[in-house]
């Protein structure tokens, strides 16, 4: 088993993938991030960030 993991968010998301998720600011600094194709998958939090600030 590799200790090394990893996974591929360094490899730029199609234009179709990135339209694929929204994100929906429902009141004071709380967050729905949504898949566009299957309306039962979303996470609800309390904070948001850009996945490109991370790297």
């Amino acid at each position: 088993m590799s200790t090394n993991a990893t996974d591929d968010t360094s490899e730029a998301a199609s234009e179709e993938e990135s339209r694929r998720y929204a994100e929906l600011h429902i009141g004071d600094e709380e967050f729905v991030v949504y898949d566009r194709e299957n309306h039962q998958a979303w996470i609800q939090s309390t904070l948001s960030l850009d996945v490109a600030e991370l790297r």
